[in-house]
């Protein structure tokens, strides 16, 4: 069910109005926080990736399946030769989760085998001011 929750949440914010449905752009220690982590999947460090990801996330995917799901994702798409910030939002309002600080952003990333390619990622500001991936998707 969180996986389902999980997926819902970046094809929502893929598909909704940025312009009314978020706030200003993301703060530079979220995007800090989304470099880091797809520099870590880009290397296909599923382990570290998972350490690095918010509570959420942990509790939608298990590590075992994780670690099947983020290979079978990216290597068929190849290395990462361009990747630009499309967008970058942030939120306090979500479906299906409580209301918090979420930063949500969109990159137009070209692969070796796919030269066009959108990719989604959601973080959460946790209790503890630092913030993690709660969501990744490729399209």
């Amino acid at each position: 069910m969180r996986k389902l929750v999980l997926c819902s949440l970046i094809a929502f914010a893929l598909c909704v109005n940025t312009s009314a449905a978020f706030g200003a752009s993301a703060p530079d220690k979220a995007m800090e926080a989304a470099n880091s982590w797809l520099a870590l999947a880009d290397k296909g460090d599923a382990l570290a990736t998972w350490n690095q990801a918010a509570a959420a996330f942990k509790a939608g995917i298990e590590l075992k399946e994780w670690k099947k799901n983020l290979p079978k994702a990216r290597q068929p798409l190849g290395d990462v030769i361009t990747r630009k910030v499309s967008s970058s939002e942030t939120t306090a309002t979500l479906p299906g989760v409580p209301d918090g600080e979420y930063a949500i952003f969109r990159f137009q990333t070209g692969f070796a085998q796919k030269k066009e390619a959108v990719e989604a990622l959601l973080l959460q500001k946790e209790n503890d001011g630092v913030w993690r991936t709660i969501g990744y998707f490729i399209k």
